[in-house]
């Protein structure tokens, strides 16, 4: 087996070890070692989602960790094309030769002809590959292999890097910090801004600053502010339902780890996609040290600002850091302008440049929330429903539109009170 000089991917992936075998195996007329080597290659693929050698092939060299994804994080971060330095494309050029090579052996015709008889094909062997960012890069370069077209298989090389970086982000719509680094979400909690019944005045100015940060145009840092329950997470992570076939990436920084929001801003630079940073319910002491690097953030900070990045916060709190009567000035304070310091810590929420404000929700709105949501749910009209509604938010969490969603969920689970 060739060594890859760039796309070192492959290397990493469980399958690799196996085909290396085969190839010694074919070589020494090892029937036991190729029939053991053959099964685990297929056990290899269906485990990693993979339908066939190729697209395996694919997934590990856009998607793997190694040279290839931290060249062009770097080229991403630098603004550069990761292949136009005339050494990286003559080395991807090579590698992509070798793996067209590899992808287009007849491995089951040799194998069969050793050890006599028919064995499972390396083809159709799972859904496909990860259903995700980029399924069509992928799927690209698994064709452009398959027909041997090297060329081909080099842009659709460049165009994963350009549209979707490399390594194991790049498959994803949404991340998420889990204290070290960001790793991708899977499957992320869905959300429909279809859903946020009666806040069409909330959302009109909201996707408008959105659609201006996508578009490339100047953006504002969002605080969405209002009770509990109220929709405004459903507002940002109903981003990805809208937005995420254009490019948009959701990344979910918890409070407690605000004060990483420099490594999270550094990782992020490295992507090439647009990314709405999400902070959920902000919530402050004053004298907190987290506030420091997202106030820098707000304020457009050389050292921290990226251009990608687009700040967009929840908070049940108008003013973000709580403010006691304790807190307030001491009259004998040496500071001659305590006021004027006492306010510049509670002005947090002076820095976002744009504040939305969600509305309570009362019993004609809730009610009107539960009736769309179960018309969207495709539930049949029911004259009792009304009241079984009012009785769950009675004893429940009141009027909201959480409330709402999580009453019509047990509607269509068949569960009625009486």
């Amino acid at each position: 087996m060739f060594h890859p000089y760039l796309l070192d991917g492959p290397l990493a992936a469980a399958w690799w070890p196996s085909v290396a075998t085969i190839e010694t195996a074919l070589a020494d007329g090892d029937v036991a070692a190729v029939t053991s080597a053959h099964a685990s290659v297929t056990r290899s693929l269906v485990a990693a989602g993979s339908p066939d050698l190729a697209h395996a092939v694919a997934d590990t060299v856009l998607f793997g960790e190694g040279t290839w994804a931290r060249h062009v994080g770097s080229a991403v971060e630098r603004q550069r094309d990761p292949l136009a330095p005339a050494g990286v494309r003559e080395a991807a050029l090579a590698d992509l030769r070798a793996l067209s090579a590899l992808v287009r052996r007849d491995w089951q015709r040799d194998v069969e002809t050793l050890v006599g008889r028919a064995l499972p094909p390396w083809r159709d062997l799972a859904a496909g590959p990860h259903a995700e960012a980029a399924t069509v890069g992928a799927h690209r370069l698994a064709a452009a292999l398959s027909s041997g077209d090297v060329e081909r298989a080099v842009a659709a090389l460049a165009e994963a890097a350009r549209t979707a970086g490399a390594g194991p982000l790049a498959r994803h719509y949404a991340y998420a910090w889990d204290g070290t680094r960001l790793v991708g979400v899977h499957a992320p909690a869905s959300a429909r801004l279809d859903d946020l019944i009666g806040l069409e005045r909330q959302l009109e100015p909201f996707l408008a600053n959105v659609e201006a940060f996508l578009a490339g145009h100047s953006a504002l840092a969002t605080l969405l502010y209002g009770p509990r329950g109220s929709g405004k997470s459903t507002t940002v992570r109903g981003l990805l339902e809208r937005f995420a076939s254009r490019g948009l990436r959701l990344v979910e920084l918890p409070v407690a780890h605000l004060d990483q929001l420099g490594r999270v801003l550094a990782e992020l630079a490295r992507q090439p996609r647009p990314a709405v940073l999400m902070l959920d319910d902000l919530a402050f002491d004053d004298g907190d040290e987290r506030l420091r690097p997202l106030k820098s953030l707000l304020e457009g900070s050389l050292l921290t600002r990226r251009e990608r990045v687009l700040v967009i916060a929840t908070s049940n709190r108008r003013h973000l850091v709580r403010e006691r009567h304790g807190d307030r000035p001491d009259p004998l304070d040496a500071d001659v302008h305590a006021w004027d310091t006492h306010h510049d810590r509670l002005a947090l929420a002076d820095r976002f440049g744009l504040t939305i404000t969600f509305p309570t929700a009362d019993r004609r709105a809730f009610l009107a929330i539960v009736a769309a949501l179960a018309a969207s749910a495709g539930l049949p009209d029911d004259e009792t429903r009304e009241g079984r509604a009012l009785r769950f938010a009675a004893w429940g969490n009141g009027y909201s539109g959480r409330t709402a969603r999580q009453f019509v969920d047990r509607e269509r689970s068949g569960y009625h009170d009486r």
